[in-house]
């Protein structure tokens, strides 16, 4: 049996445009029996995305918590002192990924807005 697994789902309807796509029964293996979850509070300034005690990093559920249409948060890597973004999360937003070991993650966003990480190991 699989350690982890993942279904995700979205549809599209705008005008005449329609569009969907669905995984389901998507599966995951952790090399160890490792899980972090925490909840950070955003600001403009990064905030690191913290993976010790895990000894591999593995798949992420990255979701931002707030209710408000203008909370944003944007998850990046460190890139020397450069936050790089690469996912702009709105209010509600769940994401799912594979982590990259040696990598550091952060995170950034609107004033209050908070952003639950879980992160299950390699």
């Amino acid at each position: 049996m699989a350690d982890l697994n993942i279904s995700c789902a979205y549809s599209l309807s705008k005008d005449n445009l329609t569009n969907s796509a669905s995984v389901s029964g998507a599966t995951a293996s952790m090399a160890n029996s490792g899980f972090q979850s925490n909840t950070l509070s955003l600001s403009g300034s990064a905030v690191g995305i913290s993976t010790a005690n895990l000894t591999n990093v593995g798949v992420a559920f990255i979701q931002n918590l707030s209710t408000s249409t203008a909370a944003t948060a944007a998850i990046g890597v460190l890139n020397g002192a450069t936050f790089v973004p690469f996912a702009n999360l709105r209010a509600g937003e769940p994401a799912v990924l594979r982590l990259v070991a040696g990598s550091t993650y952060q995170a950034t966003g609107t004033s209050g807005t908070r952003l639950r990480v879980d992160i299950t190991e390699g």
